[in-house]
């Protein structure tokens, strides 16, 4: 079978001008209405297309194991995307009419190669098996490249970081160490990547200020002179869930200095939040009481107690009724949506409510606000425990 392979990549190899301009075109057809990007990178990428389907033929003809860096012309597509702010993901469509057309050229020339129906059928079928891991490899590589590229061009490096430390800590720092106006509107995020980041900027046109934390992921900040609307603001989270790439934590909207500082720390109370729930996307004023209650342990623990009573003891029952009242709580007291949610029936769903009355001593309705706080810290406490 490698033979008939081989066979089709000699003859793609003869047409190979061809070929790649087929390619060429449909990636761009798809991306100049949206880009219209420079000569620059309309080369860049023309000789990064030719450069990868060289690689892959060659992998065709002799199996060889995905590769591990990127070829050069492709790197050049790196840089100068990251230097755009461009993020790989607006190109998915592209990519994917790309490896269409691809794959769509190949097997024409197999059929042309080879005579026998099925032996085209199954050359085609390895040569896509082979190249399957080639190409998630490739994507793999191609944005880890950039999110380096980007945190290069963004400066986030210790000298950045250390500026933004005297600033929360209160001290001066001249505008050139942030390259940042600390008189902003500011809106403060704690992500996994610099990548998220950008994102979010170009999403709300504003400018952004990213450093690595101390620990792990991106503290950053999104700036401009004027203010982001309440309603803007959600818009700009839903945005976040439904594109979502790692944790994003976002702070409430602020201003000057202060602002600065203070969104930053609801953004990292944000952030812990969404750790110890399991949340990908959390803005500060959703989980406002919870942060303000986990502040104190002691007051936790007291406040989870006196609102769940029997409720909050350890055991597989009381676990049981906890999961059931929360989803109950979180999807506007519904027994349907509880239901479906939690994979019972209705009868089953209003057997736990009672049950779960009964433990708290009061009926749901009458502290339903209190009770899924309670509910979301004794989750909370009982996974750091």
């Amino acid at each position: 079978m490698s033979g008939n392979v081989v066979a089709v990549v000699n003859r793609v190899e003869a047409q190979f001008d061809v070929f790649a301009a087929e390619i060429e075109e449909s990636l761009l057809a798809q991306i100049r209405p949206d880009g219209g990007f420079s000569e620059e990178f309309t080369e860049a990428l023309c000789r990064g297309v030719r450069a990868a389907l060289r690689d892959g033929l060659a992998r065709l003809r002799t199996q060889a194991e995905p590769p591990r860096e990127l070829p050069p012309d492709i790197l050049e597509i790196v840089r100068l995307q990251a230097s755009a702010r461009c993020d790989p993901r607006d190109f998915a469509d592209a990519w994917l009419v790309g490896q269409e057309v691809f794959w769509s050229r190949f097997a024409l020339i197999a059929e042309q190669t080879l005579e026998d129906p099925a032996l085209c059928w199954e050359a085609v079928k390895a040569a896509r098996l082979q190249l399957s891991g080639y190409v998630a490899c490739l994507s793999r590589l191609f944005r880890r490249g950039w999110e380096e590229e980007v945190a290069r061009a963004s400066g986030v490096n210790d000298t950045r970081l250390e500026a933004v430390s005297r600033v929360l800590d209160g001290r001066w720092v001249e505008a050139p160490d942030l390259d940042y106006d600390l008189a902003y509107h500011h809106i403060a995020v704690v992500a996994d990547s610099p990548a998220a980041v950008h994102a979010l900027a170009r999403q709300t046109e504003r400018q952004a200020l990213v450093v690595t934390a101390p620990g792990d992921g991106v503290w950053g900040w999104l700036g401009e002179s004027s203010q982001i609307s309440d309603d803007d603001l959600d818009a700009l989270i839903e945005w976040q869930r439904a594109h979502a790439d790692g944790v994003v934590a976002f702070g409430e909207p602020a201003v000057g200095v202060a602002g600065f500082t203070a969104g930053h720390q609801e953004a990292l109370e944000a952030r812990a939040i969404a750790a110890a729930t399991g949340q990908r996307v959390v803005r500060f004023a959703d989980v406002r009481l919870l942060a303000a209650v986990l502040r104190d342990g002691a007051l936790a623990k007291d406040f989870v107690q006196r609102e769940l009573g029997d409720l909050e003891r350890p055991n597989d029952h009381t676990r049981e009724l906890r999961a059931t009242l929360r989803a109950y709580l979180e999807h506007s007291q519904s027994i349907a949506a509880t239901a479906a949610l939690r994979r019972r029936d209705r009868k089953t769903i209003v057997r736990q409510l009672r049950a779960a009355e009964s433990l708290i001593e009061h009926t749901v309705s009458d502290r339903s606000d209190e009770l899924l706080v309670a509910l979301r810290i004794a989750e909370i406490l009982h996974g750091s425990a």
